[in-house]
């Protein structure tokens, strides 16, 4: 069996600053890291060491004398090129700080070519304002991380940047227009939208699994989701979409949050939004949670008029009145609790969600058989709500459920197509 890198933790806060070492430990993990060590000092950031310079110094020796020197040492805090450069001299190891082991989880589970894009992105848009003085430093001596750069001059390398940063916007962009037209192909207004979002590991994809009958893989590790997995769904006997989408994490860099701004378009474009909170965390670390959940919805356009929150894992949590106040401080409506695991709460959940679906009537349309008529017929199997499909040798009878908003935008696709439109009337509700 490989062994496992290993890595030191260390953290610079205030006093009047919570820990973050609990969640940089799984992040670590999440990444393949084994913690043989966590640090933590309450003071202001060191100029030139981030952590106090004798406390660097003590550590380097510490870690030298128990001949366990680790792999990287990983600090929660930003760092810049040139504390990186000293710490690294100091402890004789790779250093790296809370956005770059971030940035090596994502590398690891991107799966698709957009991810990677969206990954190396990011990575490139940090070190850009940072060029000049990395190759600077590097120059002084080849350390672990540095990768090399000495050989450049610092222009050439941010000429390099540039140039890999404006083919991977392209790139991206035209993804993006694929992705676009391919929504604008499927029409999939016609259908009722869902978005599962939330914090990292909050329980989204079971969740979605429960409702999908999917069978995504779910794990504790953070970031187990990179990409958006949607499927339709029968509630009511209405078929709506529902999406899984990447999770939040505190302090997750605008980098991070502008390169994966294709995936997290699913949930802005959403009907609507669950937000999924841990309702087995301790209190205050599931305000913090909703707090950063928040911000980053409304960062990327989803305000809390369109979202509902869900509060998963309540067999866990036997006190959950703090929780509710605290959730429906931010909330028009009254959270839901759930348990996905045992399936507490999904009939509330369903009944809340079939509650808020639009008006659908249901059409009456006859279909001449040919090639003309194809690209509709996939679109009525896909994206709408088909009830019955009746052929004779020459015509397709088919009713299908759609949103009462989106009969007008049928009227304009079917024109010119040979289809009829035979009738139209009010869907019956299904409970």
């Amino acid at each position: 069996m490989e062994k496992m890198p290993t890595a030191i933790l260390v953290e610079i806060r205030r006093n009047i600053e919570r820990s973050g070492l609990a969640e940089l430990e799984r992040l670590a993990e999440a990444a393949g890291y084994s913690v043989i060590g966590k640090y933590e000092q309450t003071r202001m950031i060191d100029s030139a060491f981030c952590m106090g310079r004798g406390r660097a110094r003590e550590l380097a020796i510490e870690l030298e004398g128990s001949n366990s020197i680790p792999d990287k040492v990983i600090f929660n805090n930003r760092l810049k090129p040139s504390q990186v450069y000293n710490l690294t001299k100091t402890f004789k190891t790779e250093v790296i700080d809370r956005f770059q082991l971030i940035l090596e989880i994502f590398t690891k589970r991107a799966g698709t070519i957009e991810a990677k894009c969206q990954i190396e992105l990011a990575k490139l848009q940090y070190e850009l304002p940072l060029a000049k003085e990395k190759v600077h430093l590097a120059k002084l001596g080849e350390l672990p991380g540095f990768h090399g750069l000495g050989r450049y001059q610092a222009d050439v390398y941010t000429s390099m940047i540039k140039k890999r940063i404006s083919y991977l916007k392209k790139r991206l962009n035209e993804i993006r227009v694929q992705k676009s037209l391919h929504r604008k192909k499927r029409k999939r207004d016609a259908l009722f939208n869902v978005a599962l979002t939330g914090y990292t590991c909050a329980g989204k994809t079971t969740l979605f699994n429960l409702l999908s009958e999917e069978a995504l893989p779910v794990s504790n590790n953070l970031f187990t989701t990179l990409s958006t997995t949607t499927r339709s769904v029968q509630i009511n006997g209405r078929k709506i979409l529902f999406s899984d989408t990447v999770g939040f994490i505190d302090r997750l860099p605008h980098q991070l949050i502008d390169a994966f701004y294709s995936t997290l378009e699913e949930v802005t474009l959403a009907d609507l939004v669950l937000l999924v909170l841990d309702a087995s965390d301790p209190i205050d670390e599931f305000k913090r949670k909703l707090d950063t959940c928040i911000s980053t919805l409304n960062a990327i356009g989803v305000f809390t008029s369109s979202i509902i929150p869900v509060l998963n894992k309540i067999d866990l949590n036997r006190t959950l009145e703090q929780y509710l106040l605290a959730a429906s401080r931010h909330f028009k409506s009254d959270p839901l609790m759930i348990s996905a695991k045992d399936k507490k709460g999904i009939d509330e959940l369903i009944k809340v969600i079939s509650g808020m679906l639009p008006q659908t009537l249901r059409l009456h349309l006859r279909m001449p058989i040919s090639e003309s008529a194809n690209y509709l017929l996939s679109w009525a199997f896909n994206e709408s709500d088909i009830k019955l499909i009746q052929f004779d040798d020459h015509f397709l009878d088919i009713e299908t459920e759609v949103s009462a908003d989106y009969v007008t935008k049928f009227n304009r696709l079917i024109r010119g197509t040979g289809i009829q439109l035979m009738k139209v009337e009010e869907a019956r509700i299904h409970e």
